[in-house]
């Protein structure tokens, strides 16, 4: 998502390099949090006959990722003090132990003992994609097929690519003096990405099956919102590191974008606009964010949509698996009783709960110790 991509307390989630951590911005953890809410409340809403495919917020809640992740990376390092081990030992131990954990959990009580067959996803395809998800390569192009076991893991591994070779780049990319400049470099990576994505996306691609893409350019859409998204963010901080007019603007009407955000929803409700125009405004509701004095950002920063933050990757990478394991229980979705979609929100409270303090918490600890010990 983070698919990958943080935003928990800068003293958790900083590199040991980092001499002087910056404070968290509180309300982007909340902001991160109804992100990760609203793509397990897609993929569950969507297993609902009645109503599959209604835009909730659909696909395009993890392009908020992508756009958080570049402003809050950038917000994290900075060029005089950034070494890319320490860098990238952090990005292992944040994303990768319950990465792991979910792709084998959704091999185990999906693909394998139910995907898996001669004709349509052969085990010598099936155990090739399960090499390129533990290297985290199957979203690149050329090198990856695509598939993805756990379906929002397909992000991580456009994050995993962000964050090897695309953010060092841009750390040390002087952004423009120019406000203006600025602006239309977060208007062309939105508009590029929406238009990636509304005419050449393939959502089947993602599926484990053999599967031929409706054009060459599908294969690229997924590493494309990452890039451009990552852009976007990145330009982003640079508007609020400078405070320069366009983060006056969207600081002082945070109201007024969010209110932006509503009407979009509810157009997309109504069948009148496309969903996935929200990205366009997604880089100026992280800039408005920023304002710690604004409703929202109180609101955004508050004790339990702070707390949903820093659960967040949790929620985002364990949802999926905890409906596969309901289906394993309760049989095709299409059957289930209201009870069972509650119970299945309860089931990943809970579990996203756990599995941060059980396998985040510890994992990154131990990774890091590691490291150190190395050193």
């Amino acid at each position: 998502m983070n698919r990958s991509v943080e935003l928990v307390k800068i003293q958790q989630s900083s590199p040991v390099q980092d001499l002087s951590p910056r404070p968290e911005l509180r309300a982007l953890t909340g902001l991160r949090g109804l992100a990760a809410t609203a793509v397990a409340v897609a993929h569950f809403q969507n297993a609902i006959p009645a109503y599959s495919g209604t835009p909730f917020m659909w696909h395009n809640a993890v392009d908020l990722f992508f756009c958080l992740s570049g402003f809050t990376l950038s917000y994290v390092y900075n060029r005089e003090t950034f070494q890319f081990s320490s860098y990238l030992t952090a990005r292992v131990a944040r994303i990768y132990p319950l990465y792991l954990v979910c792709l084998i959990a959704a091999g185990a009580l999906y693909v394998w003992p139910n995907v898996v067959n001669p004709i349509s996803y052969p085990v010598r395809t099936a155990v090739s994609d399960f090499a390129l998800q533990l290297a985290m390569l199957n979203a690149w192009p050329v090198i990856g097929s695509g598939v993805h076991w756990d379906s929002p893991a397909w992000s991580l591994s456009v994050e995993w690519f962000c964050y090897v070779l695309l953010f060092p780049i841009l750390l040390f990319q002087k952004a423009s003096p120019s406000t203006s400049t600025r602006v239309l470099c977060i208007a062309v990576s939105t508009v590029a990405s929406f238009f990636l994505f509304t005419f050449f996306y393939d959502d089947l691609l993602v599926t484990p099956q053999l599967h031929a893409p409706k054009s060459h350019w599908s294969d690229w859409v997924a590493l494309a919102r990452g890039v451009l998204g990552f852009i976007a963010g990145w330009a982003a901080f640079a508007s609020f590191q400078k405070r320069d007019g366009l983060y006056l603007a969207c600081t002082r009407f945070s109201t007024l974008i969010w209110c932006g955000v509503a009407l979009i929803v509810l157009l997309a409700y109504c069948r009148l606009t496309n969903p996935h125009a929200l990205i366009v405004v997604y880089p100026f509701v992280v800039l408005a964010a920023t304002d710690p004095n604004s409703i929202t950002s109180r609101l955004l920063g508050s004790k339990p949509l702070h707390f949903l933050g820093v659960i967040s990757y949790s929620i985002y990478m364990t949802h999926f698996v905890v409906f596969l394991a309901a289906v394993d229980l309760f049989g095709t979705s299409a059957t289930w009783p209201l009870a069972v979609y509650v119970m299945l929100a309860a089931a990943t409270a809970a579990v996203s709960v756990g599995t941060y303090f059980a396998i985040e918490m510890p994992a990154r600890k131990a990774i890091r110790g590691i490291r150190r010990s190395a050193l």
